[in-house]
């Protein structure tokens, strides 16, 4: 099969997909010098799927016939772990990149040119800006890879959360809808820890706290906790005197930091504990019918299901 790529994954992909047998199709001049002129590369014969990058840089929108995106489909399900494809129609499939799934292109772009740690999730920040270090001081200094990405991660999104900032949360559902939850403001922001407390009031959407069934009252406030790395990050909702109302789990993929809001997909299920401490599992049903619907792999249902069990028995204390 052909492909043809472009946008900020057109280096990663060549490389995996020429790595299982693909071929790519009428690369620009620097795409095809950076593979030393790789018989792979094609540049008379039209591409079955071309891929071009969601207007989000989350991922990528392939156009193709059904048959060759199945095909292309089935090998990115079977090496990314925590991909989120969607279907839109026949010949167009939506493909999100999770933080995993970003980590794993990183060390895919490294193959072929030098890349800093979290070269993919910069790059949607500060495109030039890391074009500039991987191009002038990377090739020279390997070595210094690591603390140049954590320097720029620090520059660019960590040293942002100043207190009191305002950070929105993009909630990502499986099928793509983005529901914006109300904003936070910056109450701690530890680098060195990657983990982020903000305060959250006014909250939009129903008049009760979802899996708490608790009705909202004009005061209320909630505390979030997100730390990177973690399957869920915790809310924990309080009445305008501060006594603690109960904890809601959200279920998702590690949560990615972005200079003025986190985002990540949610997974469905979640974990409630109430105010009496009892513990609650809750929309495992929503979870299967992702699965059944193609947007999330059996892997990554089973490995939200895990997060959410054990996530239940350490609240019982069992």
């Amino acid at each position: 099969m052909i492909l043809r790529i472009r946008g900020i994954y057109a280096t990663a992909l060549p490389r995996f997909f020429l790595d299982r047998g693909f071929k790519v199709a009428l690369p620009s001049e620097s795409i095809a010098g950076r593979f030393d002129g790789s018989p792979a590369f094609d540049v008379f014969q039209a591409p079955d799927v071309q891929i071009l990058d969601l207007d989000s840089k989350q991922g990528i929108l392939a156009l193709g016939e059904e048959e060759a995106l199945e095909e292309l489909l089935a090998q990115v399900k079977e090496s990314f772990f925590d991909v989120v494809t969607r279907r839109k129609a026949k010949d167009v499939l939506e493909i999100e990149f999770p933080l995993l799934s970003k980590s794993r292109l990183d060390e895919v772009r490294k193959t072929v040119l030098p890349t800093l740690p979290l070269h993919h999730r910069l790059k949607i920040i500060a495109s030039d800006q890391v074009d500039a270090v991987e191009r002038i001081l990377l090739p020279h200094h390997p070595e210094l890879g690591e603390s140049m990405s954590r320097d720029m991660e620090r520059e660019l999104i960590w040293d942002r959360y100043e207190r009191g900032r305002e950070i929105a949360i993009e909630h990502v559902k499986p099928e793509g809808r983005v529901l914006n939850l109300s904003e936070g403001d910056v109450v701690e922001a530890d680098f060195a820890g990657k983990r982020l407390v903000l305060k959250r009031s006014g909250f939009k959407g129903r008049d009760k706290y979802d899996g708490l069934g608790i009705p909202k009252q004009e005061g209320d406030y909630a505390v979030s906790e997100i730390r990177e790395g973690d399957w869920y990050y915790r809310h924990t909702y309080f009445r305008a005197q501060g006594e603690r109302i109960g904890c809601y789990y959200n279920i998702n993929t590690p949560v990615e930091f972005y200079p003025d809001r986190i985002r990540y997909v949610d997974l469905e299920i979640d974990v409630v504990q109430f105010q009496n401490g009892m513990v609650e599992m809750v929309d495992e049903v929503e979870l299967g019918k992702r699965f059944e619907q193609g947007y999330i792999s059996a892997a990554l249902r089973k490995k939200a299901i895990c997060e959410a069990s054990g996530l239940s028995v350490a609240l019982r204390g069992v």
